[in-house]
């Protein structure tokens, strides 16, 4: 009797839980390398021989069968209609053959927690379109400074809030007292902080401003800035985030103007969570925590006369926004949680934290003219070179494209979530319709990270992420402009999108552009960081054709998606 050997094999594409459509070519495959196996689908019937056969499969729910000398596998396998003229395609492998039919063609492709390098279509007859609409690549313009994101401590005591501690640092201050400051050193923040001496020189119910003693004059910028701050940017900020714990118990909001921001150029103010926990200079303590000002604080450059100026009015106020709105969600997310005893509450990850507070500078009224726009237009000159939730191609972790990027993201789910109108008889005041409880929701969860966004919004994230992507994309093929809200006090753009037109910012002093992306050939090889999306020049299909998708590596979720202009 002739020995005939079982082979133990396993299907390894198709793969269950992978999706198929009727245009693009499945790969059979199994984990053994030969060529002496059976395909069969149970509505195709007879699909080949051979490892790594790929082919075309109808609409429907397979079962498939691969058989190696009698031993035999079976999956389940469903393969979807493409409808209409709109394409998604997970890249499973490579070379992937996608049947794309005639007409001009719209193509992206982005990926979820994954990557993809020299990912590029096989070169074909085309005609490609160029033109303003896609080719606009003029550089930004100087970089904005951004604030700086503190640590911590990494465990600690909250401040003491008790009637003998508000007088003892802070509380019972009047106009014209002094008191010392520590101010983080911006450029080298391990090392030992600035020492300041400062004197309060505005209270009201809510606000508290501070001035170094060597640098009190009477600016009107500064009466103006704070004027600012009173009556529009704190009733925004509270309506949106809610209020900043008040951590020395006086009621109000710390404001120091420092100028030693202004001196290291590196941060128009910042945000310290380490004032929400009592100072400790015990080096050997896990609770060190030296430069603690005990209190509800943020921290500003002093404003410039000139508007063209880094520190500029329209700057500082809307970095003031930001920094409160930090403080805010700080409050809520991590701060709460703690003082109720939950020691492993966690701080939200940089970039949703950045974006939460770039989107407030939109929203209270401050986008243009505070040169938030920048951030937007740094990402749509290189969307490829920016993750929306990761570092960017450099290796930062926090960038202006990345800031840019979510903000996009965040503004475009604010106002899909209902976002929210102005009362028409005092402008100021905030109607939420949807968007405000949207952002309610996602600082109030436990979780971080990219995934709860989607919590809050009541769907995953990543199909949010790809249905903004498509809307990109038809934005491409129509040329419409976007149709932009405008915050009635301040008449200035409240919700970024693509092709928003020309904006002046800095008081009239300089323009930039919101087009489309900046595009690129999809016959050029490219990379794609997690979260991240390369837009493609458009090009013409004379006959319907197979397209061949191409990359040296690729791990977890890749997609190319493209759109059929007949």
């Amino acid at each position: 009797m002739e020995y005939v050997e079982i082979i133990d094999f396993t299907i390894t594409s198709p793969r269950v839980g992978w999706v198929y459509y009727t245009d693009t070519r499945v790969m059979l495959a199994v984990n053994v390398n030969t060529n002496d196996i059976l395909w069969e689908s149970d509505i195709s019937g007879y699909l080949g021989e051979g490892n790594h056969l790929t082919l075309f499969l109808p609409e429907g729910l397979h079962r498939i069968s691969a058989t190696i000398r009698g031993e035999r596998r079976n999956l389940n396998v469903f393969v979807a209609p493409q409808t209409g003229n709109f394409r998604s395609t997970p890249v499973h492998y490579s070379p992937l053959e996608i049947k794309a039919q005639q007409g001009m063609i719209y193509s992206y492709s982005h990926t979820h927690n994954g990557t993809v390098g020299s990912f590029a279509l096989s070169p074909i007859q085309t005609a490609t379109a160029r033109g303003d609409l896609f080719a606009f690549g003029a550089q930004s313009p100087d970089l904005p400074h951004m604030d700086i994101r503190l640590p911590m401590p990494l465990s600690g005591a909250p401040v003491e809030n008790s009637k003998a501690k508000r007088r003892s640092i802070g509380g019972g201050y009047d106009i014209g007292e002094r008191r010392e400051f520590f101010v983080v050193n911006t450029r080298n923040q391990l090392g030992p902080p600035h020492n300041l001496e400062a004197v309060l020189i505005h209270q009201s119910d809510v606000l508290s401003v501070w001035v170094p003693v060597s640098h009190l004059t009477s600016d009107s910028l500064l009466q103006q800035c704070i004027f600012t701050v009173e009556t529009l940017i704190i009733p925004r900020v509270h309506a949106i985030w809610g209020r900043a714990a008040d951590i020395n118990g006086d009621g109000r909001l710390a404001i120091l103007f420092s100028h030693t921001l202004n001196e290291e150029q590196v941060a128009t103010g910042f945000f310290n969570p380490a004032d929400f926990f009592m100072r400790n200079d015990n080096i050997q303590s896990n609770a060190y925590n030296p430069s603690s000002n005990e209190m509800d604080i943020i921290y500003v450059a002093i404003p410039n006369p000139d508007p063209r100026s880094s520190f500029s009015l329209e700057n500082i106020v809307s970095t003031i926004a930001h920094e409160i709105a930090h403080a805010s969600t700080f409050t809520t997310k991590t701060w709460n949680r703690i003082q109720n005893g939950d020691t492993s509450a966690a701080r939200e990850e940089l970039f949703l934290d950045e974006g939460w507070s770039h989107l407030t500078e939109n929203l209270v009224g401050l986008g243009i003219s505070g040169g938030n726009i920048r951030f937007l237009r740094r990402f749509l000159d290189n969307t490829s070179m920016y993750s929306f939730a990761g570092t960017n191609r450099a290796g930062q972790h926090d960038s202006v494209g990345m800031r840019g990027a979510i903000t996009l993201f965040l503004s475009w789910l604010f106002w899909e979530a209902g976002g929210m109108t102005w009362d028409s008889n005092n402008p100021v005041e905030l109607i939420d319709r949807g968007g405000i409880a949207f952002l309610q929701r996602m600082v109030g969860l436990r979780e971080t990270g990219w995934n709860s966004i989607g919590q809050a919004f009541g769907r995953p994230t990543n199909i949010l992420f790809n249905e903004m992507l498509t809307e990109i994309n038809r934005y491409r093929i129509t040329g419409n402009s976007f149709s932009y809200k405008t915050d009635p006090k301040t008449n200035e753009v409240v919700n970024f999108f693509v092709n928003m037109g020309i904006f002046y910012y800095a008081a009239g002093t300089a323009s930039i552009h919101i087009g489309f992306p900046v595009a690129s050939s999809v016959f050029e090889q490219s990379t794609l960081l997690p979260w991240s999306v390369a837009f493609y020049d458009a090009f013409y299909l004379p006959d319907t054709s197979l397209l061949t998708l191409n990359s040296a590596r690729k791990s977890n979720d890749v997609f190319f998606s493209y759109s059929v202009r007949r």
